[in-house]
């Protein structure tokens, strides 16, 4: 499946939990397959007409995210991932959303 490039002009983020290095399966950090640079997770409060949902988000930057809880950000290049998985005979899907960097707000001048 192919990657879907979202709109962020009408939805609001905000740090729900501080970006930590994303790890493998034996604890090491991730890195983009592209770009070679290390990945990011993030969660992130997405709020929009009166609705709201917290996304996990996976930051490819070559340094973490300098964002913290509660702060206004905005997702740079947001896309959604969607994949399936079938292992032993369950299939699960999802979809996964993946940015370049999160850009924070100045809420000082609010």
């Amino acid at each position: 499946m192919g990657r879907l490039l979202l709109d962020t002009s009408r939805v609001s983020y905000e740090v729900a939990v501080n970006p930590v290095p994303k790890l493998d399966q034996s604890g090491q950090q991730k890195f983009d397959r592209e770009t070679k640079a290390p990945m990011w997770a993030v969660q992130l409060y997405a709020l929009a007409d009166g609705s709201a949902e917290v996304i996990n988000v996976t930051v490819v930057s070559p340094v973490m995210p300098a964002v913290t809880v509660r702060q206004p950000v905005v997702p740079v290049n947001l896309e959604a991932l969607p994949w399936v998985n079938d292992r032993d005979g369950k299939v699960r899907s999802g979809v996964a959303f993946r940015a370049s960097a999160l850009t924070a707000l100045d809420t000082a001048a609010a």
